[in-house]
């Protein structure tokens, strides 16, 4: 039986979807969800639900937030029926039909630019000819454009972010000259990033520091999440075997090869990061991968144990789009970043000295600029003091702030979306059956095992980010 939050005299009803594992190990969704329901919790009545295979309740300490579990569609439905609010990533197009039936408004966290992701994928949902990637790249851009129509209200990372969707849900009818009303941008779709959290990070013990062939005089440089296709693993690991040829102390770890969702787990670009490594002479010693996830309450222990920080990418269309969610924890451990030109927080590292950024794919530079943080313990310093004075503004509590006030206060009164009777049945996604990519993730939750056979595909797991 699911169970709802308490209802509270003159306070909205919200229930938060999770859309990818909750628990001790959880990528980026999984941690925006709880994150979410946590910092909203005091001024709402909060539900959190949890319907992917793997999640843990128990393991969630969600003060003032209600964790419940849901198994099927219909336990889903009573959840929704029993709320004001719906904040969600993905949801069942008929659940969501039922939302706006009863007037419950939906906030769609669009806070990654999914389909500019997914169109540069080497796989989507197990196809990698170009016919199975096209079709299954039609049918994701039906559920955003049903989201364009049912939803209240969006929320996106950045203002990049902000432009594109805005984009999309006007060219898919989500904003008519009727609904509009005269609202300004944000009471349409506003910003609301991922944060860090709001108490200091704490070291219980080395994660890195003693194991792993790392000593205590070593220079650890920390990529601080998991490698997607996007991303460019190999010019830091180039960059590092060529500072360990000089100086032995030069260590680079990457901490999230393999993903807390068994579907997920290991994607083919850490084994090619691992082949470049190897074919370097420096796999296991000057580069090392831990064959793990690293919970989420022990990311300090190794935050805390690296000098600093590396995020790299490619050159592609994601990379204008992103929002590198793992940058928050470099902020929270006041890590320095070297980090590929080219994304958002790359122009923002750089407009406030947090750490250096470089041309995209430049070993050299890479290199330079991990030595120029390395050896100058000055230099280290003063980027570590801007940092500072920029953490409270990533804080749960800072970034979620809009979201809060906009429940709290213009939702309420804000226009119904579109009629989804206008929105033509074959335009919705199908449910085909695939083995793997983005619907595979969705069918890993406990609600498609139930309703397997509706013609409506539960629509409940992102992508992994962090």
């Amino acid at each position: 039986m699911v169970q709802t939050a308490p209802s509270r005299a003159g306070e909205p009803r919200l229930l938060v979807v999770a859309g990818d594992v909750v628990g001790r190990r959880m990528a980026g969704p999984g941690m925006r969800a709880l994150a979410v329901a946590r910092s909203l919790a005091p001024h709402m009545s909060v539900t959190l639900a949890l319907g992917v295979s793997g999640s843990d309740a128990v393991e969630v300490a969600a003060p003032g937030v209600t964790v419940t579990a849901y198994s099927s569609r219909q336990e889903l439905e009573l959840l929704v029926a029993a709320s004001d609010v719906v904040f969600c990533q993905f949801i069942d197009t008929n659940v969501a039909r039922i939302a706006v039936e009863r007037n419950v408004r939906l906030i769609f966290d669009l806070y990654n630019a999914l389909p500019v992701e997914t169109v540069g994928a080497e796989v989507i949902s197990g196809f990698r000819n170009a016919e199975g990637k096209d079709r299954e790249y039609r049918e994701l851009l039906k559920y955003f454009r049903f989201c364009a129509q049912a939803g209240s209200y969006f929320v996106a990372s950045n203002e990049r972010q902000r432009d594109y969707w805005l984009g999309y849900i006007m060219a898919s009818g989500g904003l008519l000259p009727s609904s509009l009303d005269a609202r300004p941008l944000d009471r349409i779709i506003g910003i609301v990033p991922f944060g860090s959290e709001e108490h200091e990070p704490v070291q219980s013990r080395h994660g890195l520091r003693g194991t792993h062939g790392i000593g205590d005089d070593d220079i650890v440089v920390l990529w601080a999440g998991g490698i997607w296709d996007w991303f460019d693993a190999e010019t830091p690991i180039r960059a590092v075997a060529a500072l360990a040829q000089e100086d032995p102390r030069y260590k680079l770890v990457f901490y999230g090869t393999v993903h807390p969702n068994a579907t997920i787990g290991r994607p083919p670009a850490v084994e090619r990061a691992q082949a470049v490594a190897a074919e370097l002479g420096v796999l296991g010693t000057s580069v090392v991968f831990l064959d793990e996830w690293v919970p989420a309450d022990e990311r300090a222990d190794y935050l805390l144990d690296a000098d600093l920080a590396i995020s790299a990418h490619k050159d592609s269309l994601e990379t204008h789009y992103s929002f590198r969610t793992r940058i928050l924890d470099h902020f929270w451990a006041t890590l320095p970043s070297v980090v590929s030109r080219g994304d958002w927080f790359a122009d923002y590292i750089e407009r406030a000295g947090l750490g250096i950024t470089t041309p995209i794919g430049d070993v050299q530079a890479t290199a330079d600029a991990i030595r120029s943080i390395a050896d100058d313990p000055d230099h280290a310093a003063a980027i570590r003091e801007r940092i500072a004075a920029i953490r409270d503004d990533w804080r749960w509590s800072a970034t979620t702030a809009p979201l809060r006030d906009l429940i709290l206060g213009p939702l309420r009164e804000s226009p119904e979306p579109a009629l989804l009777s206008e929105v033509a049945a074959d335009t919705l996604p199908t449910a085909a059956p695939v083995p793997s990519g983005w619907r595979a993730r969705v069918r890993r939750t406990r609600a498609w095992a139930v309703g397997a056979k509706l013609k409506r595909r539960v629509l409940s797991v992102v992508r992994p980010m962090r």
